[in-house]
């Protein structure tokens, strides 16, 4: 249980880590790519030895895994933006609400079974996100009112998200990749942090970006709980308990835990909109993954 415990404390805490980038003005594309080369560092670590296959181009994953750390850099910048100008505990449901496009797919694509309570989960969910979204909109003192553009990064996390979600759901469906296969998500992370590396590399090249110790810092503060955020997951269901037992706590647990380090260290605010649609989630997520 332990193993669980601080699985969803590290989760959290990379909404908070991703808050305090902004507290500190780091540069969240830096702080980013470095967390993708620490995560392969720990990873390693962990493994007592290099982490990537050998013949990582003959495994089964690859080509996915390629196309997946393009999407990671992408999705990670969009959360950041997210937990910036909305908060983590929003950040957090609209990434946890991506369990409605796995869901989805292993109902009407591969025909798993469905019942009234799972449908009432994927309805909860996405009232939870319009009542999220639209609560921050209409606040008079929201950044959204500065810029109305910047309401669509939680949208747009929540999209990507159910992209990485849908594609590692059918790798595993597809039996391409085994849970606990460190050389997968090493090559994950390796893939994310040479995409990110080459915009990076642009952007320094144009004088649109300074490299600076901080940005650095926040992405080695940013990567050591990213890799074991999904190591001690993959172990925590090695310990015997079933997925129907372990995701269920851990994303329900993660938006407990985000709300209170958001209240407790943020101070943000709770409107009753925020309460309602926190509480939605947390019925979505319970209801999608129990039915």
């Amino acid at each position: 249980m332990w193993i669980l415990i601080i699985c969803i404390v590290l989760n959290a805490l990379i909404g908070v880590i991703f808050k305090l980038f902004d507290t500190y003005k780091i540069d969240n594309l830096q702080a980013i790519v470095t967390n993708y080369f620490v995560c392969v560092i720990t990873a390693a670590i962990v493994n007592g030895g290099n982490p990537i296959p050998q013949d990582i181009i003959d495994q089964p994953w690859f080509w996915f895994a390629l196309a997946l750390g393009c999407i990671f850099i992408i999705v990670f910048n969009l959360m950041a933006l997210t937990v910036q100008n909305f908060g983590v505990v929003v950040s957090t449901i609209f990434q946890k609400m991506s369990l409605i496009a796995p869901t989805l797919i292993a109902i009407l694509i591969y025909g798993e079974s469905s019942n009234l309570i799972k449908w009432v989960g994927i309805i909860s969910s996405i009232s939870a996100i319009v009542l999220l979204s639209y609560q921050k909109r209409v606040e008079t003192d929201s950044p959204t009112n500065k810029n109305s553009i910047v309401w669509l990064f939680p949208i747009m996390t929540f999209l990507g998200s159910c992209v990485i979600d849908s594609a590692l759901f059918l790798i595993e469906h597809n039996n391409l990749a085994q849970n606990g296969d460190i050389g997968f998500v090493a090559s994950l992370f390796l893939s994310a942090g040479l995409n990110g590396l080459v915009i990076l590399i642009i952007q320094l090249y144009r004088k649109k970006s300074k490299l600076a110790m901080r940005n650095i810092m926040g992405g080695i503060a940013l990567g050591v709980p990213n890799f074991f955020s999904i190591y001690l997951l993959l172990l925590a269901l090695q310990q015997g308990w079933g997925a129907s037992v372990v995701f269920p706590v851990n994303n329900v647990g993660i938006l407990v835990v985000a709300a209170i380090f958001g209240l407790v260290i943020f101070n943000e605010r709770l409107t009753r909109t925020k309460v309602f649609g926190f509480l939605l989630a947390i019925v979505a997520i319970i209801c999608i993954t129990f039915a």
